[in-house]
């Protein structure tokens, strides 16, 4: 008896652990858009928020009334119930540019996302601090045959640079820090202003075996100096543009990319055009829209084009008069959530 109640509880066991798997997306037809609040007893705003594997990060700014580039605040870790698991200390503050991103498994904070050498650190759960760690590399996107590398070196130039796994050629693509997808086998890059299509990264332009970090590590802004980069288009197919690329917000043109995910086999973009905003389908080189949301929200705060892949949402921020809202945009299945964060005052 005792035996067969055993089974029995480890067969409603694993029956339970079967069902928490999220399960596959089924094909439906259309968007839904839903938001709900996640209530957090802290002080500041949350910028650079990042949700992985179900736990949120966010660091919290305290706006001060004087003029200042080294903010107040704290950085968290919470759940969706509002629940703060661990606090610490901001860091990485002493440039204008920071951000937080998932890397091997880990969450990382980089100084200075654009450039390779800034002081990187990786959160530690059991110390429940961020420790500093090697030079964190520059990789935005990895699968079984690439390893996919992008640097920014603002008006002087960006490299992004697709590594093969098997025999360690590099390749170089001219495209300004993308998002990178994999759909059906190809690449999809995308960019504020721009898709474009790598159906074969060997058919890129060659460059040195080891030139990442030889050359572009090493000798820094003197690559671009010197042409020691293509700059070449070549096995790059454009699908979508919108207008030249920029590199400041202000430079975007009347419609830009906001964010970009994939359902079903097929790549989506979320547009923004003067006030509004809508998921849309590439046919063509022309977009269709198929769903509009009913607010206009800012995405992409936080270096959305780094891993986008394993990351579970992107950061929002919605200004209502002189109020700021602030949140996390997560997509599943053809379901858009808009997680807002809600703090004390």
């Amino acid at each position: 008896m005792h035996k067969t109640l055993l089974y029995l509880f480890l067969f409603f066991t694993l029956l339970s652990c079967k069902e928490e798997k999220e399960l596959p997306c089924k094909e439906e037809k259309g968007f839904t858009i839903k938001s709900d609040t996640i209530e957090l007893n802290i002080k500041g705003r949350s910028i650079y928020p990042l949700k992985y594997k179900g736990i949120y990060y966010s660091d919290f700014i305290e706006v001060k009334d004087e003029p200042t580039f080294i903010p107040k605040g704290t950085f968290c870790v919470f759940n969706k119930k509002g629940k703060i698991l661990s606090k610490a200390k901001l860091i990485g503050y002493g440039t204008w540019n920071t951000g937080i991103y998932v890397q091997n498994d880990s969450i990382v904070l980089k100084e200075n996302p654009d450039m390779p050498d800034a002081v990187s650190y990786y959160w530690d759960k059991s110390k429940e601090a961020w420790l500093k760690t090697k030079v964190t590399d520059d990789g935005v996107f990895e699968d079984d045959n690439f390893y996919v590398y992008a640097l920014d070196y603002g008006e002087w130039g960006a490299a992004t640079i697709f590594k093969d796994k098997k025999t360690g050629i590099e390749y170089d693509a001219n495209i300004l820090l993308p998002r990178v997808y994999n759909v059906n086998g190809a690449y999809y890059l995308v960019t504020y202003t721009q898709v474009v299509k790598v159906t074969d990264p060997r058919k890129l332009n060659k460059v040195k075996e080891g030139f990442y970090y030889n050359k572009i590590k090493k000798d820094g802004l003197r690559v671009f100096d010197s042409g020691a980069l293509g700059r070449s288009l070549q096995g790059v197919e454009t699908v979508y543009k919108s207008g030249e690329e920029a590199y400041y917000y202000n430079d975007f043109p009347e419609e830009y990319i906001a964010h970009a995910f994939v359902y079903n086999n097929e790549l989506f973009l979320i547009m923004v055009k003067d006030n509004t905003m809508y998921v849309a389908r590439i046919n063509n080189g022309a977009l269709e829209k198929v769903k509009e949301f009913r607010v206009w929200i800012v995405i992409g705060h936080n270096n959305p084009y780094r891993n986008a892949y394993l990351n579970e949402g992107v950061g929002f921020y919605l200004k209502e008069g002189e109020n700021f809202k602030t949140g996390l945009l997560e997509i599943k299945c053809n379901t858009i959530y808009l997680h807002y964060i809600k703090t004390k005052k």
